[in-house]
């Protein structure tokens, strides 16, 4: 939101958005010593001085600078509000030339730690193409410098919604939720990116078809070394080694997945518990994903220099197996979730 001469309130006061109410008030008091509030300076600093130093009037200001809604960015119009995460808000939009929905990203602040966290989540995906990973479209910056993200529009539920709308799901339905959701793992970690932040919020699923897309790479890391450090975490879903804040590795993203699965199954994820009424099979695979110790989980397959694969395994594989042993088959025939309309 803009004030009557078209920059923000925070620009006025030469302050940041994120700048403690103490801030305010002192950077408000020198400036109204060094300007008049007979001139057009002063009765900008006077304008912005009402709101900014008023609670109420600060948070509202707040909320509608924020909000996009309704907004036209170059050819982007801004619909409506999808969901709102720690360093950014998501929406649904639409390309104006084309008429076609896209997902746009926008920080709730602007500094540049947040423009980081956009670029870097941008250049994550920005080559990759995958059913199970959303397409990135453009980046973009707004008038007052902000970097929005432009990605392919996802419809469907995370599983959190599913999951809050109908209970735990079916061992069938975690079961190729988890394959699909393997798959677009194999996909990231074989081009060098560790997605870093896998849980039932970030997994959208489209019931009918059985398809899933991982979504949110703000956390994603590409390459990481021993001198890379986790960008953040999710309580529960989040490997201890992330905690920690050491290096994420493809093994973590294994650790989101299992505690998303207990999640699903209606397990108690506070104790890692997985519900006694799983498989064996699928208990087994769940707990050697939840492992302590990252070296003591799955890893993808490794080859020698003559192709011979000396270690790992493919995942993939393994949990296709287990769905012919607890299920009778590889595929799950489209099956419905169970309340889902």
């Amino acid at each position: 939101m803009e004030d009557s001469v078209g920059i923000s309130y925070y620009e006025i006061l030469e302050v940041s958005p994120r700048a403690s109410p103490e801030i305010i008030q002192t950077t408000y008091d020198l400036l109204i010593k060094k300007y008049s509030p007979e001139t057009a300076r002063g009765e900008q600093i006077l304008e912005a001085g009402k709101v900014l130093l008023n609670e109420k009037a600060k948070k509202e200001y707040d909320n509608k600078r924020n909000n996009l809604e309704g907004k036209v960015v170059g050819q982007y119009k801004i619909i409506e509000l999808i969901a709102e995460g720690g360093h950014a808000a998501t929406y649904k939009g639409e390309n104006l030339m084309l008429g076609e929905p896209v997902c746009i990203k926008h920080p709730h602040e602007y500094s540049p730690m947040d423009e980081k966290i956009l670029i870097e989540e941008a250049k994550a995906i920005w080559d990759l193409r995958h059913y199970s990973i959303p397409t990135m479209r453009d980046i973009v910056r707004l008038d007052d410098g902000s970097p929005m993200l432009v990605m392919s529009y996802i419809p469907g539920l995370t599983l959190e919604k599913i999951v809050k709308e109908v209970g735990s799901l079916e061992p069938e339905h975690v079961a190729w939720i988890a394959e699909r959701c393997l798959n677009a793992l194999m996909y990231l970690h074989f081009n060098g990116v560790v997605h870093g932040d896998v849980k039932p919020q970030n997994i959208i699923v489209q019931p009918k078809t059985h398809s899933i897309v991982l979504v949110d790479y703000g956390l994603s890391l590409i390459r990481p070394d021993a001198k890379t450090n986790a960008k953040g975490y999710t309580k529960y879903f989040s490997s201890p080694e992330q905690i920690r804040g050491e290096t994420p590795l493809p093994e973590s993203d294994f650790y989101g997945l299992g505690m998303t699965m207990v999640y699903l199954l209606g397990g108690e994820i506070d104790k890692k518990r997985v519900p006694a009424n799983t498989s064996e099979a699928l208990q087994g695979l769940i707990k050697t994903f939840i492992r302590r110790d990252p070296l003591a989980r799955p890893k993808w397959p490794v080859f020698d220099k003559n192709g011979k694969q000396v270690d790992g395994e493919d995942l993939c594989d393994t949990i296709q197996k287990i769905r012919v042993k607890d299920f009778g088959q590889r595929r799950s025939g489209l099956k419905q979730i169970p309340g889902l309309e």
